[in-house]
């Protein structure tokens, strides 16, 4: 993951890192590497081990093997306080008692620096997010959205070198959570400060992320940026879990897809479908394929369009502004590409069609 220059330096190194938790094996010869000064998100299905991966970055865990380095330092027997590393909990973990401007002088104070120079720390925290006037509040008169940023600000306060963020959105409500999504990016490339945080929701990561590590098992799947993992998926796991993929059965009855290998398994996505309308003009007609809506789920801007093809339920996306279709209505579907899937080879193939019509979708 990491690139050359000295700002994008790797930062965090985990060298064969290995967990137990007595029979299990929460981490399996880790290796990770990620450069200075970026957002990386540690992302996987609950009990992929993203977490435990966070706790040992952050001292609260040891590993059994294998080594932690943090700016060209091995931090394996020292102590967490001492990493340079500040940790924001989904949970806020604010302390209810303390105003906010005591929640965020807490570090400072733990490190017996100057009041004056509390202040003034306290003071610009609070206008990097955005809370000024509220530092005389208690958390319990703070919006769920403000208790994240001052848990935020009061991470920040030590002027840590790393930051770590365990499922920082997953106790804000919906809408909040998509504004301190674009929030905390903004923070973050502002600030140049290394960040890592876990997330099992792969819309949040590719948004934030600079880079992302996908997780499953306990082992580390592909690491990459959004754009590389989403469009070339090195594992059949990551094919399967990035994007709303669905594996395909019985592909080769698609039309113009040729079958490949006897063990070999297809994947598709919603944006490789489309879903015409009866009588819309469909450019390679003769490569459409009946099908009979079974299920419309609307999506706000879109409708996801879901249909029964050749055993399969493939979903489609469809702007609102097109033609109305009904559920049990007749319609045409193109497929342009599926990814094959055999064994660790992952191919994009288009439908044939496509080359022999030369159209450009």
């Amino acid at each position: 993951m990491s690139q050359s220059g000295a700002d994008t330096a790797a930062y965090v190194e985990l060298k064969g890192i290995n967990k137990h938790f007595k029979d299990y094996h929460a981490s399996k010869d880790v290796n990770i590497t990620i450069p200075r000064g970026k957002l990386v998100a540690l992302l996987g299905p609950s009990g992929s081990g993203k977490t435990t991966i966070l706790r040992m970055i952050a001292g609260l865990e040891n590993p059994d093997s294998g080594e932690i380095w943090i700016d060209g330092r091995k931090v394996n027997n020292i102590p967490g306080s001492e990493r340079g590393i500040g940790f924001v909990f989904q949970s806020y973990a604010l302390f209810r008692y303390m105003t906010v401007y005591d929640n965020i002088a807490f570090g400072l104070r733990i490190k017996k620096r100057p009041e004056e120079e509390i202040k003034n720390r306290v003071k610009e925290l609070l206008s990097l997010i955005s809370c000024e006037g509220l530092e005389k509040r208690y958390p319990s008169q703070l919006s769920g959205g403000q208790r994240q940023r001052v848990a935020f600000a009061r991470a920040l306060a030590p002027n840590p070198q790393l930051l770590l963020l365990d499922e920082p959105f997953a106790a804000i409500d919906a809408k909040v959570r998509l504004e301190l999504r674009t929030w905390l990016k903004e923070m973050i490339t502002r600030l140049r400060i290394t960040s890592i945080f876990v997330t099992h929701d792969q819309d949040e990561a590719i948004e934030v992320a600079d880079e992302i590590i996908v997780t499953n098992q306990g082992r580390v799947e592909q690491a990459g940026t959004p754009r590389e993992l989403y469009m070339h998926p090195a594992t059949s796991f990551v094919a399967k879990f990035i994007g709303n993929s669905i594996e395909v059965k019985n592909f080769e009855q698609f039309r113009f897809f040729e079958k490949s290998g006897k063990d070999t398994v297809a994947i598709v996505r919603p944006e490789h479908v489309r879903v015409f309308k009866k009588g819309e003009s469909v450019q390679y007609s003769r490569s459409v394929e009946e099908a009979v809506v079974e299920d419309i789920i609307f999506r706000g801007s879109s409708l996801e369009i879901r249909v029964r093809l050749h055993g399969n339920l493939i979903s489609s996306s469809r702007s609102i502004t097109d033609p109305m279709i009904e559920i049990g209505e007749t319609v045409d579907v193109f497929i342009y590409t599926l990814f094959l899937v055999d064994g660790d080879s992952i191919t994009l193939v288009r439908n044939q069609s496509l080359k022999e019509e030369s159209v450009f979708i």
